[in-house]
């Protein structure tokens, strides 16, 4: 996530932001936090208020990623510095202390020659970033050549893609093309993270777009996931209604997967590889499963949510919701 001066001014807003928990203001991370934020700009030398809440996330190993302009000119403790593969080649590194952690900006469409000195560099993590105002070659096409060129040289840096988006980008438009650029490439395991960036957007859509992605990548489960068939005839009860409802009391449930069919005909083969499965079994009657096996059949509609719930605590996969702050 990309963070400006002004949120620092605001530690606990920013916080909660990054979905830390607050635990008498100070943050820490769980599941969802996340991992590391960029800081194009960093507060001066002297501003102790912005310096003690990045200090705070910090503690917590929260990465902060600051540009080599900013932290030659306001270095901040244990900052990981980014770097371009042009600053990278003129020596950026013999400008840093010993030891200070690398993060290398990549195109994906440089040469060969300029990918060279990634095999004598120590590096944290590599953003790949090919700007929307300069693509020459398409950005899945060009990500993919970076990891042909990581993998020849037998190098394991992660990576992060990082996309940033024009100003009055749409949503819609902002959540396809992050799911057609970073998604089609880490289905196939190319990549580790994303980084999205868009000036206009609320932080929170940008952080669960973001995490959104990875869970559908199958890379990282921040929440319940749910599984439904769209729909048809066979249908034995209204599904948006009762999914609803069962969003509301599971929701909170990183890891468990739950699928919700209307009927026996298909939802059981439909189920894919959900743990639990709520399925109409015959009119205001709903069986319930585990994996693919059913466990309970014909429980009244008005109990199954309830019945639901009490399986997945029998098969130790509940946790209470986190209490309000």
């Amino acid at each position: 996530m990309s963070v400006s001066l002004d949120q620092l001014k605001t530690p606990e807003i920013l916080y909660r932001s990054l979905a830390a928990k607050l635990v008498v203001g100070m943050p820490f991370k769980d599941l969802a936090t996340v991992d590391s934020i960029l800081l194009r700009e960093l507060p001066p030398v002297d501003d102790k208020d912005s310096r003690l809440t990045l200090k705070r996330l910090v503690d917590i190993s929260m990465g902060v990623i600051t540009p080599l302009s900013e932290q030659l000119t306001k270095p901040l403790p244990n900052a990981m510095v980014l770097v371009t593969l042009k600053e990278l080649s003129g020596g950026a590194q013999k400008l840093l202390p010993e030891g200070t952690r690398l993060v290398v900006s990549v195109r994906g469409d440089e040469s060969k020659d300029e990918l060279e000195i990634l095999k004598s560099t120590d590096v944290t993590m590599i953003l790949h970033n090919l700007p929307y105002t300069e693509e020459k070659t398409g950005r899945v096409h060009a990500a993919r050549r970076l990891f042909e060129s990581l993998s020849e040289n037998s190098l394991n840096f992660p990576v992060i893609h990082h996309i940033h988006f024009p100003n009055d980008t749409h949503r819609d438009d902002l959540v396809i093309g992050a799911g057609a650029n970073a998604g089609a490439l880490l289905v196939d395991g190319l990549g580790d993270g994303i980084l999205l960036e868009a000036p206009d957007q609320d932080f929170d859509f940008l952080r669960n777009t973001s995490f959104n992605l990875l869970q559908g990548c199958r890379m990282r489960n921040t929440k319940t996931e749910y599984v439904s068939c769209p729909s048809c005839g066979r249908t034995l009860f209204d599904l948006q209604e009762i999914s609803a409802q069962i969003r509301e009391k599971t929701s909170h449930l990183p890891g468990v997967s739950i699928a919700i069919m209307g009927c026996i005909v298909n939802g059981p083969g439909e189920m894919a590889d959900a743990d639990f499965g709520y399925v109409g079994g015959a009119p205001g009657k709903i069986d319930l499963y585990v994996g693919k096996t059913v466990v309970k059949r014909g429980i009244q509609m008005e109990h199954a949510t309830d019945a639901l719930i009490q399986l997945i605590k029998d098969n130790g996969r509940w946790v209470d919701p986190p209490a309000e702050e």
